[in-house]
């Protein structure tokens, strides 16, 4: 079994829940991910618009250790600080932009390429976002407020700075997509001060181009006369995206863009939005960090305990993980929450600590509330995969010697579903850790290592 110290497949980098994307500065070359590709005979119809694929056909890296497959339902993600992209359904690849170590889904550690799939955005994150930008890039534009309506109408209001005053404009516009696979806002109705203004627009030759000087498509974002185009694959230089937007739906107050790299793609995402899918992560292949698991080559399922709202990829707690492939290392502070929600409320052991070391797990607190005890459990796996630890080397008050069969006797009763196995204690389940066939078991100091596969044929029962 590799051992932290020596495999990058299980070492810790400085871990940021939190990290900030990069906004593209027009220097930075779009993601490109790996692709086979066939062109399409002709294009397709697709919803109300007609468009041509430019793919036909995409094969998953599977194989490759950089890559990591994911299908999303029901998940959402917080990016530039105040968007948060609510995903309903996404079948994406992600490419770890650090192979050397762990990528951080979390974070913002790898390049997307979102083969199929639907994402969500409200009027008041989009607003707080693109003020920002337009704040970064020192445009004249101020006190920008986006209202999403029904047929792809938005409604944007501002304050302009012109002629050292800061104007009011309020503005309406149709957005859809580009046959290129971007966002286009076709302008509408202008009215400055109150006053109606496209006549003198006109007649003046005043245009978005012009007056907000969006002329530089390398940044990702500019304007044709008064249409505004926005290139998604060049608007962040971290993490890399490469998308084909294929059509854009306004709903009061929200947002729906719906993505698809080939007709099959497409077929797929309409078919999975119009099922009820429980919220979930199901993940292959790759390296990954994720809620305080390393998994490395893993087939694993991360599903949502707050079923009512979208799985908060942000947030760390949030999930259920059913691992039935691959090699998982448990961190210090995962294994910490794991055994406090076995123990449960009831235990006699009250305010349990652990730390994991080289051969074991040392578990200590107070027994009965009382009596400090410490023992280690040094875990493993059962003759039918199950994990298992044995309790040993226990001591009360520090120095107190304790008989092993007495320690056995209590575990058992204090670890809640423990079953007892030959000198030790099986575990069906570790916390929110749900295993599958357990091969291998081992311990390193800050980890505890399980390598998960299938089970042989053979095998009569699990235990």
């Amino acid at each position: 079994m590799p051992s932290v110290a020596t495999n990058p497949a299980l070492q810790t980098k400085g871990y940021n829940p939190y990290a900030r994307a990069t906004l593209n500065n027009g220097q930075v070359p779009a993601f490109e991910p790996d692709r086979q590709v066939s062109r399409t005979p002709a294009g397709r119809e697709i919803g109300n618009s007609f468009q041509a694929f430019g793919v036909d056909a995409y094969q998953a890296p599977a194989t490759r250790s950089d890559v990591t497959s994911i299908t999303a339902n029901n998940v959402s993600y917080r990016v530039l600080g105040d968007l948060n992209i609510k995903v309903p359904y996404a079948q994406l690849d992600l490419y770890d932009r650090t192979p050397e170590d762990a990528m951080h889904l979390e974070g913002l550690d790898f390049n997307l390429h979102l083969r199929g799939g639907q994402v969500k955005v409200s009027d008041v994150d989009v607003s707080i976002t693109v003020g920002k930008l337009l704040d970064q890039y020192k445009l004249p534009v101020k006190d920008l407020r986006v209202a999403f309506d029904p047929d792809n109408q938005v409604r944007v209001e501002a304050k302009v700075s012109k002629f050292g005053l800061s104007i009011p404009v309020k503005a309406t516009a149709t957005i859809g997509a580009t046959p290129s696979g971007g966002v286009q806002a076709a302008l509408g109705k202008v009215s400055v001060m109150g006053i109606p203004l496209n006549g003198l627009m006109k007649t003046f030759g005043i245009s978005l181009e012009k007056t907000l000087k969006l002329n530089d498509p390398a940044k990702g974002f500019y304007a044709v006369g008064n249409t505004v185009y926005i290139n998604p694959n060049q608007i962040l230089a971290q993490p890399g995206i490469n998308v084909n937007l294929r059509q854009v739906d306004t709903h009061l107050g929200n947002l729906s863009l719906t993505f698809a790299d080939s007709p099959a793609d497409w077929d797929a995402t309409r078919e999975n939005l119009s099922r009820h899918n429980l919220n979930a992560l199901e993940i292959r292949g790759g390296h990954f960090y994720y809620d305080g698991y390393f998994v490395k080559d893993g087939v694993v399922r991360m599903e949502d305990k707050t079923s009512g709202t979208p799985l908060e990829m942000e947030k760390d707690g949030e999930t259920i993980m059913n691992l039935s492939q691959g090699m998982v290392g448990v961190t210090e502070y995962k294994f910490a929450e794991m055994i406090r929600g076995k123990l449960g409320s009831d235990s006699s052991l009250k305010y349990p600590t652990t730390t994991l070391k080289a051969n074991a797990a040392e578990l200590g607190g107070l027994m009965w509330g009382a009596v400090p005890l410490k023992l280690d459990l040094a875990f493993g796996a059962t003759a039918g995969g199950q994990l298992m630890f044995t309790p040993g080397n226990a001591k009360a008050f520090g120095f107190v010697p304790l008989p092993d069969g007495l320690i056995r006797k209590q575990v058992v009763g204090m670890v809640e579903g423990g079953i007892p196995y030959g000198k030790g204690v099986a575990l069906p389940s570790l916390g929110d850790t749900h295993l599958g066939h357990l091969r291998q078991v081992s311990h390193q100091p800050g980890y505890l290592i399980l390598e998960a596969g299938q089970p042989p044929a053979s095998y009569p029962s699990r235990n």
